[in-house]
């Protein structure tokens, strides 16, 4: 399968989606309901799948033009030094619901903490495609028994959870017309939902709604930009000031700073 310049192991380990294993030089994920194996050998993708080839070439965003946006990314120093040092790196174009929601339910916590209460909710609600591996349940299928969102171990997140999914459902929470709206109509809409924030609604802004300006901003990213950039102030003050300064492709330079700033990468 061909995807392009990609490195897997930056790509699906720089915590921008939550449902991806590696074993081996194997890795294992579930795309639109259906698992998916990639091994990587240099530049050759081999692939094991019931996705059809478009769908697997449209969540690792192939369409992007990757020579324009590693160009604009490259009139920052700094940026342009991660470029070269993790060659590879993708933003990935997830499905939104699956995206959305694990970003409500990822708020405060750690990566682990936030695994472990995907994967309970997958196998509270989901259905199972092979043994023991389930799919992200649709807004409909946590509706049909939501209390037992009680016994998923979300904490304070449960209301919101639910409450999410209720939105979705009735169309209340409609991506595609977040999609289609601009970056600060976008978020403003997807603001307004308990549980997501100015962080959260750029996270599904950028992962999922193509809205790549977006430049989500966590303690170790407003580190960065403080230290680097001299750039302080609120979050709405900050996001403004990286958006201006790292351009249209700000999504992509977000990630690569975030990647880099990892305790494991630095």
């Amino acid at each position: 399968m061909d995807l392009g310049p990609i490195d897997l192991d930056y790509t699906l380990d720089c915590g921008q989606a939550f449902r991806w294993r590696k074993s081996g030089n194997e890795w294992r994920g579930i795309v639109r309901g259906k698992t998916i194996s990639l091994s990587q050998k240099g530049n050759k993708i081999e692939a094991s799948t019931d996705l059809p080839n478009r769908e697997v070439e449209r969540y690792f965003r192939t369409d992007d033009d990757l020579r324009t946006i590693e160009s604009e990314l490259r009139r920052d120093e700094y940026v342009a030094s991660l470029v070269d040092r993790f060659k590879g790196l993708r933003l990935l174009r997830q499905e939104p619901w699956e995206c959305a929601c694990s970003y409500v339910l990822a708020t405060n916590a750690n990566v682990p903490r936030i695994k472990k209460m995907i994967e309970t909710v997958c196998a509270t609600y989901g259905d199972e495609i092979e043994e023991g591996v389930f799919g992200f349940p649709s807004p409909r299928q946590v509706l049909s028994k939501e209390k037992e969102a009680q016994d998923c171990r979300l904490g304070y997140r449960c209301d919101r959870f639910v409450a999410f999914a209720r939105a979705a459902a009735s169309r209340v929470l409609d991506f595609d017309s977040l999609r289609a709206l601009d970056y600060e109509d976008c978020v403003r809409a997807l603001v307004r939902f308990d549980g997501v924030g100015e962080k959260v609604a750029d996270c599904i802004a950028v992962f999922c709604l193509d809205h790549l300006e977006a430049f989500p901003i966590d303690v170790r990213i407003k580190r960065v930009l403080m230290e680097r950039y001299s750039m302080t102030g609120s979050y709405r003050k900050l996001s403004a000031q990286a958006r201006a300064h790292f351009g249209r492709f700000g999504g992509y330079a977000q990630e690569y700073i975030y990647f880099a700033a990892d305790a494991r990468n630095r």
